[in-house]
């Protein structure tokens, strides 16, 4: 018997292609919601609509709507994965900057109606 005699194994871990999916999907809806609040809050600041409640509302929710939605990405990843820097602090800022367009734009209009 020979004293080289040993077991050789190979493994490979991968992610299944459906972990893929939902990730880039939920990189796509945190941009599409992230647009959406943006595009929202600049029409409401051209029109010059003042303070929006509903909008409000919406535009917050949607800010920590996204933490939540971030916190269930497959695999829970660490802060500072693919998925952070790919979509969720670029989400979480626009719909930050679109908030505070509205709230501080909207405070001047309202703010000019009492007065005038």
């Amino acid at each position: 018997m020979s004293e080289d005699a040993g077991v050789l194994a190979t493994e490979r871990i991968s992610r299944s292609r459906s972990t893929f999916i939902l990730a880039w999907f939920m990189m796509a809806a945190m941009w599409a919601l992230a647009l959406s609040v943006l595009v929202a809050a600049w029409l409401i600041v051209r029109q010059r609509r003042g303070i929006v409640w509903p909008a409000l509302g919406w535009m917050a929710a949607t800010l920590f709507a996204l933490v939540g939605m971030r916190n269930a990405a497959p695999g829970n990843p660490p802060i500072g994965s693919l998925l952070d820097y790919a979509a969720f602090f670029w989400a979480e800022l626009l719909v930050a900057v679109g908030l505070t367009m509205v709230v501080v734009r909207g405070a001047r209009i309202e703010g000019g109606h009492r007065g005038g």
